[in-house]
């Protein structure tokens, strides 16, 4: 077998020859439990019309070589064709749960854990050096300060809506409390014919600075609410959320996953769904377009 015709076996009898069914299918996209790692909510997608899948848990996708790759743990092309090539049943076992053994949660290690308003110099200063508008930052989010074994740290905090915070500092990214998505609404108890969505905060506070400057050339000039994932891990949650709107705005990055995000939002939302990115096409996300920082 050589990789041409590798390639052109659908990826759906692949995983079906490999024990794997889909748990959902929506036109010709398939959903599955990931193959490659171990969870409950099945967040691996095959599209089938391209015959390519996308893991969101792990933001890793391709063909058929990628996958098994993945599968097996190899990086030999010859490898690769020769377990393909053995689909009638004799292919080995997966292994177990293929995923990288998860830390403890840093959470559980934060002592004297508070939040306060937005204040702090080094903290301002931050959002300085990415254009971020102060006042926009004072309204939206918060600072938590927390002991973390023995020495003091703080950073900007945004809130999500099971009450755990996105944190972020010039040195760290991290969530303290659930991981969630975060929805700031324009107006409260009402909800909005449009949304728009982002995939992390710092894209929502550049979309609020360009606003508050008059941008037209890349924010939409009518009343929306804004749901931001805070990862693209959330997309269940996420298509959950959006179920009501009658417009979606997708303001994602110009990457792979932001791509395939917004392709699985259309595949259920269908035309209503707006791909924002090309608004900002030379960058690589929101921010980057705020500082004017080609790719």
């Amino acid at each position: 077998m050589n990789i041409i015709e590798a390639k052109r076996i659908r990826l759906v009898d692949y995983l079906q020859l490999l024990g794997h069914a889909p748990v959902r299918t929506s036109g010709s996209q398939y959903w599955y439990l990931s193959p490659l790692r171990k969870e409950s909510t099945p967040s691996f997608k095959i599209n089938n019309r391209l015959n390519e899948w996308y893991d969101f848990g792990i933001s890793e996708g391709g063909g058929i070589i990628e996958l098994v790759m993945m599968l097996y743990r190899t990086s030999g092309v010859s490898e690769v064709l020769r377990l393909i090539a053995e689909q009638t049943g004799a292919a080995p076992p997966l292994c177990p749960h293929c995923h990288s053994a998860v830390a403890d949660s840093v959470n559980e290690r934060m002592k004297d854990v508070t939040v306060r308003p937005l204040s702090h110099p080094a903290l301002l200063s931050y959002l300085r050096s990415r254009n971020i508008d102060a006042e926009s930052a004072r309204t939206f989010c918060k600072e938590i300060h927390y002991e973390l074994h023995r020495r003091h740290y703080f950073s900007i905090a945004f809130g999500n809506i099971s009450g755990g915070y996105e944190m972020r500092n010039p040195y760290y990214k991290g969530c303290i409390g659930k991981k969630d998505i975060s929805v700031v609404g324009h107006a409260p108890e009402t909800k909005q014919k449009h949304v728009c969505v982002y995939e992390g905060f710092m894209d929502f506070l550049s979309y609020r600075t360009l606003q508050k400057g008059g941008d037209t050339a890349v924010c939409i000039q009518v009343p929306c609410d804004h749901l931001i994932m805070n990862t693209v891990g959330n997309l269940k949650k996420t298509l959950q959320a959006l179920d009501g709107y009658e417009y979606i705005h997708c303001y994602l990055d110009n990457d792979l996953a932001g791509q395939k995000t917004v392709e699985t939002i259309a595949g259920l939302y269908g035309i209503g769904v707006i791909n924002e990115a090309v608004r900002y096409a030379e960058y690589k996300d929101l921010n980057d377009c705020l500082r004017g920082k080609k790719r």
